[in-house]
């Protein structure tokens, strides 16, 4: 067995944002390795069939809705439950975060910054001026980030990452996979943190 985590995730799924605190504590606990993979949920979805948020049936996004309340009080953790700026295209953020893992930048951090962004702040995490700033409060500083974020290099990885959610039956945000075991859900971790304990 090895001690490596891939963590499929897009920074707008709330249920990522609920989940990426509580991965940080495994992480430091159990002195995990994660491979924090950001992905394209939208090609996931429309490659499995499963319906975006709006088009689901009206029951299921009500009960979403009660679901993001209950665990957000539940966790203690801010979160609106209709942002402003949702649905939104997470594309730049996601190559940002590839990006920042390349220069060394603590990752984690990057990554819930992003998400509490949509999910508490209200943030268009869309908008290059956006990136830039919840970059710079991350200590990521570079002057090229955007144009960076959108070289080949780091597109073609980002295919990567959504090519190796696809091939290892990822479906949806947050994935979790442990020694070739799939964990789906932020209400998974506790299972998550039995596998890593055994």
């Amino acid at each position: 067995m090895t001690n490596i985590l891939d963590y499929y995730f897009a920074t707008p799924s709330p249920w990522a944002y609920l989940a990426t605190p509580r991965l940080i504590e495994l992480k430091n606990k159990y002195d995990l390795k994660i491979n924090w993979k950001p992905s394209d949920l939208m090609e996931i979805f429309a490659v499995h069939g499963v319906a975006a948020v709006k088009d689901r049936p009206q029951p299921v996004q009500l009960n979403r809705l009660t679901e993001l309340k209950r665990w957000g009080k539940f966790l203690n953790m801010p979160i609106t439950i209709q942002p402003k700026f949702f649905p939104v295209d997470p594309s730049l953020s996601h190559r940002t975060i590839i990006l920042a893992q390349k220069n060394n930048i603590k990752i984690e951090n990057l990554i819930f910054s992003f998400q509490k962004a949509v999910w508490a702040d209200e943030k268009n995490i869309s908008d290059e001026n956006t990136i830039i700033e919840i970059c710079k409060s991350n200590n990521f500083n570079s002057s090229s980030i955007i144009e960076d974020a959108n070289s080949e290099e780091i597109i073609n990885e980002y295919k990567k990452n959504t090519e190796d959610a696809l091939s290892s039956n990822v479906w949806g945000s947050p994935t979790f996979i442990y020694n070739n075991e799939l964990f789906w859900g932020q209400d998974r971790i506790d299972f998550l943190e039995r596998a890593i304990q055994k």
